[in-house]
């Protein structure tokens, strides 16, 4: 494994916290999920490489679009979130799920038409060396394409549960700002930079606002608290339950601006990043 510390996260702290939520997670990105399988654009027969697959929303949305003559492997470092893919994609044709670690796994060579991912490529340890793995996996003329966090000051539903913990907890011990993590690739440039040292031709990186969409004040702030640059610092600076509690009120009260009459609609923005292997 390339990133034993990312290993870690993701079956030890992270991924045990998405199974908990993960389905309240998929319904506040269901904007993102469509405008991702929309720009990949998959067709009927065509391969596709799901990294970062998680729970498997974007794997199924891949595999409708893929049809029959198709196939769909999704792959991803968490067992325990890949157990609940599985699980749920029992009975399904041509789709697979892979415990594995895209950076360094070696892929067929050509096999797959389509790289695609929501949220799941900003954690490699060494991206170039990542992306260069992967075009390997493209057949000439493979596509693809991801999505990532824009920067936090461009997506609140982010920024303000953190700006909260951060002012009652302190700010988080200093690290280099693209180091692995949901943020890492908030900067434009950098993402084409990586994708062109890799190899990649035709390379568009392009913010793209797009609604987020939760149930209710309540679940907002327990979700704050748990994942994303928030509920990293909260983990961080070891917030006893009393603590989070004053936190998700916080939270609560900060949101509730964004409050309406069909839940809650917080703004955000995430770069639509697309390629070719050439």
């Amino acid at each position: 494994m390339a990133n034993e510390k990312q290993f870690t996260y993701w079956n030890e702290v992270a991924g045990p916290k998405w199974v908990k939520v993960g389905d309240e997670m998929d319904s506040r990105f269901t904007a993102i999920t469509d405008l991702l399988v929309t720009q990949a654009d998959v067709k009927p027969g065509e391969r596709v490489l799901d990294i970062g697959c998680g729970m498997g929303p974007t794997t199924f949305c891949f595999a409708d679009k893929a049809g029959p003559e198709g196939h769909v492997t999704g792959i991803d470092i968490s067992t325990p979130m890949l157990n609940v893919a599985r699980q749920r994609g029992a009975g399904i044709p041509r789709l697979d799920f892979l415990l594995a670690d895209a950076q360094t796994f070696q892929f067929d060579a050509a096999k797959f038409n389509v790289l695609a991912s929501r949220f799941g490529v900003m954690f490699f340890g060494d991206p170039v060396a990542a992306f260069t793995n992967l075009r390997a996996a493209l057949v000439p003329g493979g596509r693809v394409c991801f999505v990532c966090w824009a920067t936090l000051d461009e997506n609140p539903h982010w920024n303000i549960p953190f700006q909260l913990v951060a002012q009652r907890l302190g700010y988080p011990e200093e690290r280099p700002a693209r180091a692995p993590g949901p943020m890492a690739f908030a900067d434009a440039g950098y993402v084409a930079e990586i994708l062109t040292r890799a190899g990649y031709s035709d390379i568009a990186v392009t913010p793209t606002p797009v609604p987020i969409i939760g149930k209710n004040l309540t679940e907002e702030a327990q979700i704050a608290c748990l994942l994303g640059p928030s509920g990293a610092l909260t983990d961080e600076k070891q917030a006893d339950e009393a603590t989070r509690q004053i936190l998700r009120e916080e939270i609560s009260t900060a949101l509730a601006q964004f409050d309406g009459p069909h839940g809650i609609k917080l703004p955000a923005t995430v770069n639509v990043v697309t390629a070719t292997n050439r």
